[in-house]
């Protein structure tokens, strides 16, 4: 996490039924007979305590939003949810429409409220818009030079024609997700795919891209690539050109039961 973030029991409203010390994972809030206390050990802010109080009677500070009430509306229907997984495609044919800005905040919402393990909070995203056709020349550029040595990896390259349009497909939009830590980073980019699909956009996880900027210094630089960060995944997203009617099928989950 970038801010400093405190812990703010309000007594006045506190009534010290324990709720927020029983579900602490740091076991850093204890009660007493004026009610609950923070000890100030570590704590990875987590934020349980402010979401299980009846009260609302504890905060963190150092946000710029307020926690939301759960409405019982926000409980997902599970075959709704199975069956956006199974329609999903990866969209490479897309119509010439901008996506609008209020829905690519409510992707980076999406990712913003993923979880992050101890709480580190430490993806980031760089939306290419006005710099996308820039950004992938010389990403397209870098990856024609590579192709010979990467069809040696990958057998299928050697008969791919890289044109001018071969990483982005046309779409309008790209977010790249950027993270400290590389499972966070992943995590938040399969929640930002599936809000993407809910809102009617097709999604490809552009692989190559990424594969262009670990080797550039110069597009590292363009994105505002830190040493510290690994760029995660790249989600291309546009207006679907085209509609699939089935879906594709899948081998049977290698599962074992302990």
């Amino acid at each position: 996490m970038q801010r400093e973030h405190n812990i703010i029991i309000d007594l006045s409203k506190c009534t010290g039924c324990g709720k927020c010390a029983d579900d602490c994972p740091d076991r850093v809030l204890t009660v007493t007979e004026q009610g609950a206390e923070y000890s100030g050990q570590f704590c990875v802010k987590c934020g349980h305590c402010v979401a299980i109080c009846p009260q609302g009677a504890v905060s963190i500070s150092g946000y710029d939003d307020d926690p939301e009430v759960i409405e019982t509306c926000n409980k997902i229907e599970p075959n709704a949810l199975l069956g956006l997984m199974k329609a999903r495609r990866s969209m490479r044919q897309f119509i010439k429409k901008e996506i609008p800005p209020d829905v690519i905040r409510q992707i980076i919402e999406v990712g913003r409220y993923t979880p992050t393990g101890g709480n580190k909070q430490g993806v980031s995203y760089v939306v290419i818009r006005e710099n996308k056709d820039k950004i992938e020349k010389i990403a397209v550029s870098l990856l024609r030079k590579a192709q010979p040595q990467l069809s040696k990896m990958i057998p299928y390259m050697k008969n791919l024609i890289i044109d001018d349009n071969f990483l982005f497909k046309g779409a309008s939009t790209v977010i790249l997700i950027k993270s400290v830590d590389a499972l966070d980073g992943a995590l938040a980019a399969s929640t930002m795919e599936l809000m993407a699909q809910s809102l009617g956009l097709g999604v490809l996880y552009s692989g190559f891209f990424i594969r262009a900027i670990r080797q550039s210094d110069e597009l590292k630089q363009l994105l505002s690539v830190e040493k510290e960060e690994d760029v995660v995944a790249a989600l291309v997203l546009g207006y679907p050109a085209v509609e699939y009617i089935r879906t594709a099928q899948r081998e049977s989950a290698n599962v074992i039961y302990m």
